[in-house]
C-alpha cells in the first residue's frame, strides 16, 4: 500500500527537476533560434512557440520518470495502469455529463466573469503551418493530458490523499487543476471538468482512467476547433 502513496520529498523532486529541465531545455531551444536560426525563427514564431510547448510536456515528463523511477513508477505510484473496459467506458460518460455541467455553470455565472474564450481556439489559430500542426496537435491530443494526468491526478492527488480525507483531495486537486491554467473565465469548467476527472480517478485508483477523459476532451475541443475554422468561424 506504501508504494501507492506520493511523498512530499518525490513531489518536490519532480517539481525542482522539471523546473531545471525546462529552464535548460526551453533555454537551448531560444538561443539556438535567436544565434542560429534567427531568420527561420523570425518567419515562423508559431512554429517555434509550438515547439516550445511540447518541449515543456517533454521535460516534465522526463522530470516524472525521473522522480518516479521509470516507467514503472508511473504504473505503481502514479497509478497509470489498466482496470477495466468498463471503467474506461464510465469515464467517457462522466466525461459528458461534466461537459454539460460545466457548460452550464459557465454560461450561468458569465455575466459576472465574462463570456469565456475559447483557449484552443486562439492557440490553433496562430497557424496552419503543417509543421505547427503536425507538433501541436499531438501535443495538445495526447502528451499534454498525459503528463497533466500523471501530475495532477497521480503525484498531486496521491499526495494529498495521503494527508487529508479523498473528498477534500479531489476538491483542492480540481482547484489547482483549473487554477494552474490561468484563464479565469473558463475556471468553471475546468474545475467542473478537474472535479470529474479526479473523482474518476480516486474511484478507479487509475490516471489511466483519467487520461482517457482528458484526452477526449482535448481531442475533441482541437477536431470541433478545426472544424470552425475551416468555415472561417
Amino acid at each position: 500500500m506504501s508504494e501507492r502513496r506520493v511523498s512530499g520529498l518525490r513531489l518536490l523532486l519532480l517539481l525542482g527537476l522539471w523546473a531545471g529541465l525546462a529552464l535548460l531545455v526551453l533555454g537551448v531551444t531560444i538561443l539556438a533560434g535567436r544565434l542560429f536560426f534567427s531568420a527561420w525563427a523570425v518567419a515562423h514564431r508559431a512554429d517555434l512557440g509550438a515547439i516550445l510547448v511540447a518541449e515543456a510536456y517533454l521535460t516534465l515528463l522526463a522530470a516524472l520518470l525521473l522522480a518516479f523511477g521509470g516507467a514503472a513508477g508511473l504504473r505503481d505510484r502514479l497509478r497509470f495502469r489498466f482496470t477495466s473496459l468498463v471503467d474506461v467506458v464510465v469515464a467517457l460518460l462522466v466525461w459528458l455529463f461534466a461537459l454539460l455541467i460545466g457548460g452550464l455553470v459557465t454560461a450561468a455565472l458569465s455575466p459576472l466573469i465574462g463570456e469565456p474564450q475559447s483557449n484552443t481556439v486562439t492557440l490553433l489559430n496562430q497557424s496552419f503551418d503543417p509543421l505547427f500542426v503536425a507538433v501541436i496537435v499531438p501535443t495538445v491530443c495526447l502528451l499534454a493530458p498525459f503528463c497533466e494526468e500523471l501530475l495532477f491526478r497521480g503525484a498531486l492527488f496521491g499526495w494529498l490523499a495521503g494527508h487529508l480525507p479523498v473528498a477534500v483531495s479531489v476538491v483542492v486537486v480540481a482547484t489547482v487543476f483549473a487554477g494552474a491554467h490561468l484563464l479565469p473565465q473558463l475556471f468553471p469548467v475546468l474545475f467542473v471538468f478537474g472535479l470529474a476527472t479526479t473523482i474518476v480517478r480516486a474511484r478507479t485508483d487509475s490516471t489511466l482512467n483519467s487520461f482517457a477523459m482528458h484526452a477526449t476532451q482535448n481531442t475533441f475541443a482541437v477536431a470541433a476547433t478545426y472544424a470552425l475554422l475551416s468555415r472561417g468561424g
